[in-house]
């Protein structure tokens, strides 16, 4: 007892000095003293602002924190990431950002914050919870962090919990990458006595992420659990609806505040994403040779649009090397048209019915009766119950670390 006085005397004296040489640059909540566990939360779309209280327990992540503050307050800390939390003014309560520009504010002051409670509490494990455009922030993060590639190392992160996460894998398992695996791997230097007894036990959910922008986590697989509501169209979007998601992409990154902008912004967008998957498109599935071309695609046409919607990524620079390439294919086609028409006419229309069967869901109507109450499942995780496991894990956890000191 008297050593984990003293060492918490340590650890209190550390935040304290900490927080005088950080003076106002100090945006994180520490104290008093540094906790066994910090946890970090990030709202949905509509459930945040730049200028919110840190501390005040609202939104799905707060239903989700206050009960584990309240079950070891000696052991836990938590606060919340102020961001835009927008989808281009759509959306009550959020921001004029458009979604894209949104996530990133919401992972950089992220990447400050853990950084922040990394430097002034060093014994302090860190966990994350994320919901919806929230939990897409915190999983690009954790995505880095497990790939040695983040602000922290993998050794520093107890848990991250997702819900409703937008770059849900396709029909992904709770924990990704551990199909089958239902209590979530201990925190590091652990006994994982605690944990030992949590399992996360909801529904699994078919089809996948809306933002398709599924990744893996390496040295955080089997502590990162990635929980979903068959029908919440955020995180369980059919599969074969490739143009559901190449639209989700486009509107992310457009200003919606009113119909006129909307409109304009809409279709800059929707011209850009048309343009780099042309780009791509003839750059690497046309081959030409001595007097021959052939459209041979690496991927589907799906796959290339998906690509260019996707604001994480931009050929807009290889757009002259694309026409180059294309003045050359239709140089060659128009020098020996009769031999290399009808052969490219099949190609392409082989290309366009995968294309019609990669959106068959979208004329399906027994698919679309999983998302009549779509909105209800995606705001549903507290009501359900599916909060109570993630309550359970991060009480856990904190009592781990601390039985570790």
């Amino acid at each position: 007892m008297r050593r984990r006085s003293v060492a918490a005397a340590v650890a209190a004296a550390t935040a304290v000095a900490a927080m005088a040489s950080a003076g106002s640059a100090a945006s994180v909540p520490i104290g008093p003293g540094c906790p066994a566990l910090y946890v970090v939360g990030v709202q949905g779309t509509g459930q945040s602002s730049p200028g919110a209280d840190p501390l005040a327990d609202t939104g799905m992540v707060g239903a989700l924190l206050a009960p584990v503050l309240a079950a070891a307050p000696d052991l836990v800390q938590r606060s919340y990431i102020g961001y835009s939390a927008g989808f281009g003014g759509a959306v009550p309560g959020g921001g004029a950002a458009p979604y894209a520009v949104s996530v990133i504010e919401a992972r950089r002051q992220l990447d400050a914050a853990v950084t922040q409670i990394a430097e002034m509490c060093p014994a302090t494990m860190i966990a994350g919870v994320g919901y919806s455009q929230g939990a897409q922030a915190i999983s690009g993060f954790a995505a880095d962090v497990g790939a040695g590639a983040g602000p922290i190392g993998p050794d520093r992160i107890a848990g991250i919990a997702l819900y409703s996460n937008p770059d849900r894998a396709p029909a992904g398992p709770t924990f990704p990458g551990r199909p089958g695996q239902i209590t979530p791997d201990p925190a590091p230097g652990t006994s994982g006595g605690a944990v030992s007894g949590v399992q996360i036990t909801n529904p699994p959910a078919s089809g996948g992420g809306i933002a398709d922008g599924h990744i893996g986590y390496g040295a955080l697989t089997g502590r990162v659990a990635d929980i979903c509501t068959d029908g919440d169209l955020a995180c369980s979007a059919p599969d074969a609806a490739a143009l559901l998601r190449i639209g989700a992409e486009i509107a992310a990154q457009a200003d919606l505040r009113d119909p006129v902008t909307a409109l304009g912004s809409l279709q800059a967008v929707l011209s850009g994403a048309l343009g780099d998957a042309w780009t791509t498109v003839v750059l690497n599935d046309f081959h030409v040779s001595a007097g021959n071309v052939d459209y041979v695609p690496q991927l589907s046409l799906a796959d290339r649009l998906l690509e260019a919607a996707d604001p994480r990524s931009s050929v807009a620079g290889e757009r002259g090397v694309a026409e180059g390439r294309w003045n050359e294919i239709t140089a060659t086609v128009a020098a020996n048209p009769i031999a290399l028409l009808p052969k490219l006419a099949g190609q392409l229309s082989a290309a366009w019915g995968q294309l019609v069967a990669d959106n068959a869901d979208l004329a399906n109507p027994g698919v679309w009766l999983r998302y009549a109450d779509t909105v209800a499942r995606h705001t549903g995780y507290a009501a359900s119950g599916q909060l109570n496991s993630g309550i359970a894990w991060m009480v856990a956890l904190a009592h781990d670390i601390a039985g570790s000191r």
